[in-house]
């Protein structure tokens, strides 16, 4: 058995970031393809402006979550730091490959 002890809070921040702001544009490119399709099916100059405009914001929105998720796993590994100074960290079992 081993136990963790503690956790590096920069590297939780950035993983945290990059992988939830990747889910987030992951969850956008299936928008993009009906707004792609809403174009194909009924194009205006006003649903190509309304739909840039969307894939805009919704970059932001991914980014903006990417963030909030790195932040809240930052504070998290911190807490965890702290608290398993304190009451020990998490024990896990390693087994070696045969």
């Amino acid at each position: 058995m081993f136990e963790i002890k503690t956790v590096n809070v920069k590297s939780l921040f950035k993983m945290g970031f990059f992988f939830y702001m990747a889910v987030m544009l992951a969850v956008g490119f299936v928008g993009l393809l009906f707004l792609l399709f809403t174009l194909v099916t009924n194009f205006s100059v006003t649903a190509l402006t309304s739909s840039l405009g969307a894939i805009v914001v919704y970059v932001l929105v991914a980014l903006f979550y990417g963030l909030l998720a790195a932040i809240f796993l930052g504070v998290s590994g911190f807490l965890y730091n702290k608290l398993a100074g304190k009451f020990g960290g998490v024990r896990v079992g390693v087994e070696e490959e045969k």
